[in-house]
């Protein structure tokens, strides 16, 4: 739930920070030449709220990877001790074999 409220907080900084931004002039206007687009007259307040929005989804999809992989990590081992102790259990609770100390007897 707290990457939901982080996701939502950010989406809105985001906005408020695009309106902020329509005040510039045609004064901050530079040239972007990408890949495979080029834009000959793009405001700079656009470009740093790109990168930043870039920036933001790139981090909070590594972080949600991150939590995700280390919540199935937490799972599995849980899974291994609950399955490790069900064993340590079964294996305290066998009967003991009396057949087991009576032939130990006649070998001696």
């Amino acid at each position: 739930m707290k990457l939901v409220r982080i996701f939502a907080v950010l989406t809105l900084i985001l906005a408020l920070v695009y309106f902020l931004t329509q005040n510039a002039g045609d004064a901050s206007k530079v040239y972007v030449d990408l890949l495979f687009t080029e834009f000959p007259a793009a405001p700079v307040s656009m470009i740093m709220l790109g990168a930043l929005a870039a920036g933001i989804l790139i981090g909070y999809g590594v972080g949600v990877t991150s939590i995700l992989s280390s919540k199935a990590d937490n799972r599995s081992l849980r899974t291994k001790n609950r399955r490790l102790s069900d064993e340590l259990n079964d294996l305290r609770n066998v009967a003991i074999d009396e057949g087991i100390y009576d032939s130990e007897d006649e070998d001696v």
